[in-house]
């Protein structure tokens, strides 16, 4: 795979995990509200309703698109356990999720500066 072709996929991730990331910290402003249940977001590979277009290459010299078909779906986390008022939010487990979700946003988004960083000193001719 060329250098190109890592960062699609990189920033895909990235984007996943801020999406989980604006997830968790809603599920945690919910704490209190009875009845809520904590949601989480899922990778669906292939999603149905997804809209997938595939890029044609007009001359050899285009660099190729990514075939990605993923998509994600919010739906209810059904390992939350639920409290007596009906609200599934434990502080401490989506305190860790937040916290565990952070590392992996972060580690990508260091492998996507690497990337960038290859890709800028290829474009300089290694200067």
């Amino acid at each position: 795979m060329d250098i190109i072709g890592t960062i699609s996929p990189l920033t895909q991730a990235m984007d996943f995990h801020l999406a989980r990331q604006n997830l968790l910290t809603a599920n945690l402003a919910h704490v209190d509200t009875p009845g809520f249940r904590a949601r989480e977001l899922y990778r669906v590979d292939g999603f149905e309703g997804a809209l997938q277009v595939a890029m044609q290459a007009t001359d050899a010299r285009h660099i190729a698109g990514s075939d990605s078909s993923a998509e994600w779906k919010v739906d209810v986390d059904p390992n939350a356990p639920v409290g007596p008022n009906g609200n599934s939010v434990d502080l401490d487990r989506e305190a860790v999720k937040v916290a565990s979700n952070n590392l992996r946003y972060d580690a990508l988004s260091t492998m996507v500066k690497g990337s960038l960083q290859g890709l800028r000193w290829a474009a300089q001719d290694g200067k």
